[in-house]
């Protein structure tokens, strides 16, 4: 018997050419601390709305987060973690400028 060289045709159930499930990649930029990320109806689509004012932005990885990072450090509403005040003197120090002194609360 001869042998043919011609290959045999195997279905596995695996088609080389189909694409497969992306695993969906974990976000670690600490913006997302401080946005949440909203799922639309066109699946193409990704939002990010801010915790803080709600306002919703694009949050397509093709965008980049840098839009959502100047977004929080302008956002009117984010409150402001350091929570020490300070206050101008009236009375200038004893070198003849004026001395910033820390307000008691």
């Amino acid at each position: 018997m001869a042998s043919s060289n011609t290959p045999i045709p195997v279905d596995d159930g695996f088609n080389e050419y189909e694409s497969s499930l992306k695993r969906q990649k974990s976000t670690t930029s600490k913006v997302w601390d401080e946005m949440t990320k909203l799922e639309c109806e066109n699946k193409n689509e990704l939002k990010a709305q801010c915790n803080h004012c709600k306002t919703i932005f694009s949050a397509k990885s093709s965008s980049g987060i840098s839009h959502l990072r100047r977004h929080l450090n302008s956002c009117l509403k984010k409150a402001n973690k350091d929570i020490t005040q300070y206050t101008i003197a009236t009375q200038p120090s004893p070198e003849g400028q004026p001395s910033i002194k820390k307000l008691q609360v």
